[in-house]
């Protein structure tokens, strides 16, 4: 097509909502682009677990006729996600996958997750296809970097959409404790589990997050909050906004970090400097026991979700899930309090700090995407013995943002920005002037 110098499996859903308004392109076209693409390199990466029946409809919106699909945790009608125990011929969609529908977005099919059964192939990432994209949405973080769908709703309990989102190359975004539906979404934790998008820049996210935010009263902790215009933020810049460093909190996580990480983060956030924010260092000290409490509450909570099903997980599912049925026995009722009591303090530190700053800003991983080789089923649970980046902003429900900020040995590093509650737009503000200062975008996956 002539309109676009790119293939039109690398549209953003920003630059594709505008051709299909002005009807210089149709979804049908659009979604056969994109279903060539799976057909051509999805045998490589195994994002997808299947694929939907197409759907036709009239404009209906932002999201008419992008092709999207959702994380294999969420409901969809026909197709439950392969994660629950007990899985019924039918089920009804999810929130989220209904107001997917209602948008006219075109729901290409289901996505991977790590914790499925262990015979369903875990997806490549498509900067080297010898190297894992991350966990738990892993086949979100893969099927966005390789042009698979335009966008993916992923879910995070622990950093599971910043985390593929960082090792991918792509914007994963965490918004606030209770800003998206979570009904239809098969639990791993009640009260760390937040839906997101994972798209492959920030108006993207914009995009998706307005399409499905709002409250939900089929969700018990939904929050009946006003949701703003998310893409009107993005036409504001940053000049006065004051940026928090927990350059504490880094140098305790800095003997797990590889160097290049924090050297790519450094100058992410001189760039902000330069765009006119202003840089503070603020004090956390409470983070340092973030990552284990978040380990304590998300094992028992998951045990709990699970218990009927018990047996079948430890006889038929992934390594890492048995391991975590087997740690949410193992840890006890004053074990579950401890961290909660943690994760009190945790959120009054950052009230505490947000009342000097507007956003934080620190990295997204501990390092470049590993080799299969070189990790094992476990890594994702020995991570919790030390400080990691992710875990702490689950705990307290803010908003937070991975956006890529350069490479290390050609792979992706990311910048994580986190925000006060319900506050995504200056999240989505910050996060879009820095992309649009240094463009790491315009670098697409070699498959």
């Amino acid at each position: 097509m002539a309109v676009q110098e790119k293939p039109l499996y690398y549209l953003t859903i920003h630059e594709a909502r505008k051709l299909i308004q002005s009807r210089a392109l149709s979804p049908v076209e659009l979604t056969r682009a994109v279903l060539k693409r799976i057909e051509a390199v999805d045998g490589r990466l195994h994002a997808y677990l299947n694929l939907a029946e197409i759907l036709r409809s009239d404009y209906r919106g932002p999201l008419h006729g992008i092709p999207v699909a959702v994380k294999d945790q969420l409901d969809v009608q026909g197709a439950p996600a392969l994660i629950r125990e007990k899985r019924p011929p039918e089920s009804e969609d999810s929130t989220v996958v209904d107001k997917f529908r209602k948008a006219g977005a075109v729901l290409l099919g289901k996505l991977a997750m790590s914790s499925l059964p262990i015979e369903i192939p875990q997806p490549c990432n498509p900067w080297d296809t010898e190297r894992i994209t991350g966990g738990s949405s892993t086949g979100a973080g893969a099927a966005v970097a390789a042009g698979l769908c335009m966008g993916a709703i992923g879910e995070d309990t622990a950093g599971s959409i910043r985390n593929p989102a960082s090792l991918c190359g792509i914007v994963g975004l965490k918004p606030t404790y209770g800003r998206i539906s979570r009904h239809g979404l098969a639990p791993l934790s009640w009260s760390l589990d937040h839906c997101g998008p994972m798209t492959w820049v920030v108006e993207d996210a914009a995009h998706v997050l307005q399409t499905v935010a709002g409250y939900d009263p089929k969700d018990p902790t939904s929050i009946d909050a006003p949701v703003p215009d998310y893409s009107a933020a993005l036409r504001q810049d940053i000049k006065g906004m004051v940026i928090g460093v927990p350059r504490h909190f880094i140098e305790e996580c800095r003997s797990r970090t590889d160097a290049e990480i924090t050297t790519s983060v450094d100058k992410a956030i001189g760039e902000l400097q330069r765009l006119g924010a202003r840089i503070e260092e603020v004090a956390l000290p409470i983070l340092k026991l973030a990552t284990i409490a978040n380990a304590v509450i998300y094992y028992n909570e998951h045990y709990a979700a699970h218990i009927g099903d018990t047996k079948t997980v430890i006889r038929n599912a992934a390594t890492a899930r048995r391991a975590r049925i087997y740690l949410g026995l193992l840890t006890s009722a004053a074990d579950y309090i401890q961290a909660q009591r943690i994760r009190s303090r945790i959120k009054r530190e950052c009230a505490e700090v947000f009342r000097k700053v507007d956003l934080l800003a620190l990295p997204c991983q501990l390092g470049p995407a590993p080799t299969f080789k070189e990790v094992d089923p476990l890594d994702t649970l020995y991570k919790h013995l030390g400080p990691e980046y992710h875990a702490p902003f689950n705990l307290a429900g803010l908003p937070a943002i991975s956006i890529p900020c350069g490479f290390a040995r050609n792979l992706p590093v990311a910048l994580q920005l986190v925000g006060k509650p319900f506050d995504e737009p200056t999240v989505l503000r910050a996060a879009y002037a820095y992309q649009q200062h240094a463009r790491w975008y315009e670098r697409r996956p070699p498959i």
